[in-house]
């Protein structure tokens, strides 16, 4: 009987990545965002082409893109090294780590909830929820899957620790706090950990060594507190952080407006309908009904909470997790995006089990086989398993390249100029140079007046990047006059715009002005050491420059 339990253990947990694999792996097809974090994070970052120590050296000491997580560098280096820069092993190994993650929450769950029929559906919504889809199949997400996949083993390490009655507790603890180390180092969100295992300690082994609860954390809370540290700093403007003010003006506008996110989340997990890489969320500056709603909402929920408390600790466990897990994303230090799909991959751990529990309840297998009640609920959860899995595999087609996940998007967020830009992009990538033209000034048409100075570093940043992209498409067609003047206002609104300066440079090559033009590579370069487009283009306005005087009558003067 054991025997035949282990077997169909091992059938189960099989079946659950072979249909992950199954349903990520069109996205293998795909190929990089060429204006979404990738070229910045892979393409064009010669630090992550080749596993060497010098490249090592720089993901451990150095911030990028305003993040500290040298560890998911070094994911891409291994990649280069394997794949070179086809994105269909990038993509790949995105596909398995996050396919590795649903069987160890799997493995977690059995260990928790041992027995109980809901356990594998659960692991199938997390593997197969429509929100995943983002942290899954875009490659610069790799630190969200890879910072779970430490973060899994960190807590399986803790739960042997303790465990009653295993060897060597001190080595789970030893490998649970090493784990909880490499996740922080691919992704500050691990952060959560430390209350995750004293909600643990709570919900599952109360009452056992009650005086470890706090004492056994400190290492883990003071790691935590380090990492938080450098999550707040890289997050600054001077890293090319996404850090920013309080959502309208004040702290208080930003929790208004986060109660209404919250609940945006919570409908997106129920019915994952319209989702987007971009959301217009509305900044509340005073309670309106649609914040009176979310606030009543929140209020039942932390009544339900403590009900559950009371009753089921271990499905509070789950229940809290979800909340835990938002806390970094939650604007307790304000960040520029105010929502995300991807902010929901570790949440939907908590979420997974929660909704895998309300069909089922605490039906064992050989329950749900002799029950006609809990056949139906188990028939029903496996549709809604089936639905969400529909809705993934279409999803994943909108993240193929740049023009059809931001034609998606502009749709889904028409007023944010954002969309507007980046589909802009992509258009100019498929050579619709006169489309994107249009989405450039689209973009361009919800600038706010810098001229006060009070716009913040991102917002200035954001708008540079769509002048420089307006200016590529101009020159594109010749227009070099045009081009010149947007590439202008680009580096005037960002000055560390090292491409605005590039194809400045270039517009003026192309208006015989190379004199001019060098003086615009040289701002590249010193911006963009290493870059060989630029330190190439570079040299050859020196070049152009020195013909040029060379062809110059003696005595004469320009």
């Amino acid at each position: 009987m054991r025997d035949t339990a282990r077997t169909m253990s091992w059938i189960a947990l099989l079946l659950l990545a072979a249909t992950s694999l199954a349903v990520f792996w069109p996205a293998t097809r795909h190929d990089f965002l060429l204006n979404w974090d990738d070229p910045q994070y892979v393409l064009e970052n010669p630090a992550v082409h080749g596993l060497t120590i010098r490249n090592a050296v720089t993901a451990f000491t150095t911030w990028h893109l305003g993040n500290y997580a040298p560890l998911h560098l070094v994911s891409y280096m291994l990649d280069y090294e394997i794949w070179g820069l086809r994105p269909f092993g990038f993509i790949l190994v995105n596909i398995l780590l996050h396919t590795a993650n649903g069987v160890l929450f799997l493995l977690l769950l059995r260990r928790l909830a041992e027995g109980k029929a809901w356990v594998p559906f659960a692991a199938l919504l997390f593997l197969l929820h429509p929100v995943q889809v983002e942290s899954v199949v875009w490659v610069s997400q790799r630190k969200n899957v890879l910072a779970m996949f430490f973060f899994l083993l960190a807590f399986h390490s803790y739960v042997s620790y303790r465990d009653a009655g295993r060897r060597h507790p001190g080595w789970y603890y030893a490998l649970s706090l090493w784990a909880f180390l490499l996740a922080l180092l691919a992704k500050s969100a691990a952060i959560i950990f430390p209350l995750a295992i004293l909600l643990f300690d709570r919900c599952f082994r109360d009452g056992r060594n009650a005086g470890k609860r706090w004492a056994d954390k400190i290492p883990f809370l003071a790691a935590g507190a380090v990492f938080g540290y450098l999550a707040v700093q890289s997050h600054s403007a001077q890293h090319l952080g996404g850090g920013t003010g309080y959502h309208g003006g004040t702290p208080f506008a930003t929790f208004l407006t986060m109660l209404t996110v919250l609940i945006r989340y919570i409908a997106l997990v129920l019915w994952p309908a319209n989702l987007s890489a971009y959301y217009d969320v509305p900044v509340k500056t005073a309670v309106d009904p649609e914040v009176a709603v979310a606030a009543v909402l929140v209020v039942l929920l932390v009544v339900a909470g403590g009900i559950l408390y009371l009753r089921r600790r271990d499905l509070f466990f789950w229940y809290a997790f979800f909340f835990i897990a938002l806390l970094p994303v939650s604007q307790v230090v304000p960040i520029v995006t105010l929502m995300n799909d991807r902010y929901l991959y570790f949440p939907m751990l908590g979420a997974s089990a929660l909704l895998g529990f309300a069909f089922l309840r605490d039906a064992e297998w050989g329950g749900v086989e002799r029950s006609k009640p809990q056949a139906a609920a188990g028939l029903l959860l496996l549709l809604a398993v089936g639905a969400f899995t529909a809705t993934t595999m279409r999803r994943i087609g909108v993240w193929k390249d740049s023009h059809a996940l931001w034609a998606d998007a502009v749709r889904k967020a028409p007023n944010v100029s954002v969309t507007h830009d980046a589909y802009g992009e992509g258009l100019l990538a498929r050579g619709e140079i006169d489309e994107a033209i249009l989405q450039f000034h689209l973009a361009l048409s919800r600038e706010p007046d810098f001229s006060g100075g009070e716009i913040g570093v991102g917002l200035r940043a954001a708008y540079a990047n769509t002048h420089n992209n307006l200016g590529t498409a101009y020159a594109m067609k010749g227009m070099y006059d045009d081009a010149i003047e947007q590439f202008g206002i680009a580096i005037r609104l960002n000055p560390l715009l090292a491409d605005g300066y590039f194809n400045l440079g270039n517009a003026l090559m192309q208006k015989d002005a190379a004199k001019a033009a060098l003086v615009y590579f040289e701002s590249a370069v010193r911006l963009k050491p290493g870059n060989p487009l630029f330190e190439a283009n570079l040299r050859g306005a020196r070049q152009s420059v020195k013909a040029r005087d060379a062809e110059k009558p003696e005595g004469r003067v320009e």
